[in-house]
């Protein structure tokens, strides 16, 4: 397994660690802006249980000059606001790793198992607080600075951020707080054990934004025209929810905090039905909840999307932490059978490009599109170039949204499944809408013969064909041969394009498929892409091998091996790496 800093990079790996209350994921995104700004390359994760206050919450911060994929266990930097912490992560200290801490939680001596060569930095936290006139809250602010002064970054650039981010409180309050941080870098600076790397700014580099996987996904919205958006806060699709309602006023978005995720669903399909483009967003419970109103999507053929936020299951769950284990759940969710669109973002490029490009395809098919993603995309910050704005289109499909139409019928039956759609108000387009099964016109009454039942069932699934040439198609990473070829979808592929990374100095070759349309399965490029394989593998975040299974259903293939994870964590490519030599020794 590889240890210390990649192959050619300079490169720093920062975790604070304390309970929760103690403000912990603000501070490290504040210290993440920093480095962003400076030129750097940022990926961030935050691991907390669901406690309002206690229980052991960390943040961890990959900081690089070269293009990095996702999170690492490795850790050069320990920031302990209290005991637990340090016997913690003892494992993932690199060699002359650095603990910072305040001598006046705990005793370091006390700690067992601290191995020789660390750097110990005691920083009196709690006194340069009082010292300045700050408050206890204030803690993190010190042990920001604290990390700065241990690798000789420029403060300027943290009293830059705080200046920012508390200016708009009062001027007096920023002060207090570069106060802290500069007070933090001197104790840190003169400790006697520098670091090893030299970190400073890197000047000349392209601007990056710091955002995670549901902003992304959010601005992917926001560049489709979203017009309605409904939801009840459900960890980890509630950030969407905070976005739109912070920005969805000046952007022309109603946003609705509903009673329930049924009602949303429902609002979402009223909307769409009146024209809207229309999302809500939710987790596996509250998809649960919807589940009644989703089927009417289907039924009344509405153009909806839906954000469903994996977390590990079932009930309740693990509400912080992440799996990949809905996804036959987003198959087959709601009773009968009718066409859905399940699309699976990697990163956060996906999530934005996947963002908008749903909303088309739900206005083309006239069918529910999900966006299938998980806590560990949902939640965590990376740095990324800006969007491509320019190349987000608009394609509302058989919409007829003016002027004047005769013998409408709102559910022909067409070639292609799609019938044209009309806005209410349509002179002369009179259309019923409902949860029943109907003929052409909407009638419920009608919909109970077997011939209308068979017909307009036919339809409907007739959009699947047209979904497959409409959809993204997989995406492809690595050489056309290689030892090993692994099959993967959603945020997988993250810290997969690590690993691959990590393996090529070592002349190992690995090449990656990640399907990002789910459903409907692109079964052929799956057989073409095994066909041309020498070794084969799956790696899904899940115990029962779903994405495996539906590779077995769907192409009558299986793969050499398959790597599972479902304890709430996402894969590192540390247990990549490994399990890839393993594999191919």
């Amino acid at each position: 397994m590889p240890a210390g800093i990649p192959h050619g990079a300079t490169e720093v790996r920062i975790r604070i660690g304390g309970p929760a209350g103690f403000g912990i994921k603000a501070a490290g995104q504040s210290l993440a802006r920093v480095f962003t700004r400076a030129g750097y390359e940022t990926f961030d994760l935050t691991e907390y249980p669901s406690l309002i206050k206690g229980g052991h919450n960390t943040y961890h911060l990959r900081v690089s000059d070269h293009e990095i994929h996702s999170h690492v266990l490795a850790t050069d930097i320990l920031v302990a606001l209290d005991k637990q912490t340090v016997p913690l992560h003892l494992d993932e200290l690199t060699e002359g790793a650095a603990i910072i801490y305040d001598p006046k939680d705990f005793d370091m001596s006390e700690v067992e198992g601290v191995p020789e060569g660390l750097c110990i930095i005691p920083v009196p936290l709690t006194d340069i607080i009082y010292d300045v006139g700050g408050q206890k809250i204030m803690r993190n602010v010190v042990a920001l600075g604290a990390v700065l002064g241990h690798i000789g970054f420029p403060i300027e650039l943290l009293h830059a951020s705080l200046e920012e981010q508390f200016s708009h409180k009062a001027p007096e309050i920023a002060e207090v707080n570069k106060k802290c941080a500069s007070a933090g870098a001197e104790h840190a600076a003169g400790q006697g054990c520098p670091f090893p790397l030299d970190m400073h700014p890197i000047e000349g580099r392209d601007p990056r934004i710091l955002i995670d996987g549901n902003e992304a996904l959010s601005l992917g919205a926001l560049a489709a025209g979203i017009g309605f958006y409904a939801a009840y806060p459900m960890t980890p699709a509630s950030s969407v929810l905070h976005f739109m309602a912070k920005h969805g006023e000046d952007l022309g978005v109603i946003v609705k905090h509903t009673e329930d995720e049924l009602a949303a669903m429902n609002m979402v399909v009223g909307a769409a039905f009146g024209g809207a483009r229309a999302m809500c967003c939710t987790s596996g419970g509250g998809f649960a909840l919807m589940n009644e109103a989703f089927g009417l999507a289907g039924v009344s053929e509405s153009a909806v999307v839906v954000g469903l936020m994996t977390r590990p299951g079932p009930a309740t769950g693990m509400p912080t932490w992440t799996e990949q284990s809905d996804l036959r759940y987003a198959l087959h969710a709601a009773q009968g059978e009718f066409p859905r669109v399940v699309l699976a973002p990697g990163d956060r490029d996906d999530a934005f490009t996947m963002g908008w490009q749903a909303f088309n395809i739900a206005d083309v098919l006239q069918t529910p599109v999900i966006v299938l993603g998980d806590a560990y995309l949902s939640d965590h910050r990376a740095s990324v170039a800006p969007f491509d704005s320019s190349a987000v289109t608009v394609d509302r499909g058989k919409l007829i949204t003016e002027g004047e139409v005769t013998d409408y019928l709102r559910y022909r039956l067409t070639e292609d499944g799609v019938s044209e759609r009309v806005l209410p108000g349509v002179k002369g387009a009179e259309q019923l809408v409902n949860s029943y099964e109907h003929d052409e016109f909407g009638y419920g009454a009608q919909g109970e013969d077997p011939d209308v039942r068979v017909a307009q069932n036919e339809k409907r699934m007739r959009k699947l064909d047209l979904a497959r040439e409409i959809c993204p198609t997989p995406a492809y990473y690595g050489p056309t041969e290689a030892d090993l070829s692994i099959i993967l979808f959603g945020s997988t592929k993250m810290p997969v394009r690590e690993a691959m990374s990590w393996l090529e100095p070592d002349g190992v070759s690995v090449n990656m498929m990640q399907i990002t349309t789910v459903w409907p399965f692109p079964a052929e490029e799956v057989m073409t892409f095994l066909g041309a394989a020498r070794k084969t593998a799956v790696i899904e975040g899940n115990l029962t091998g779903q994405l495996r299974g539906l590779i077995r259903q769907e192409c009558l293939l299986d793969v050499d091996h398959t790597l599972a994870r479902h304890d709430g964590r996402p894969f590192s490519p540390e247990q990549l790496y490994a399990w890839i030599k393993e594999v191919l020794a």
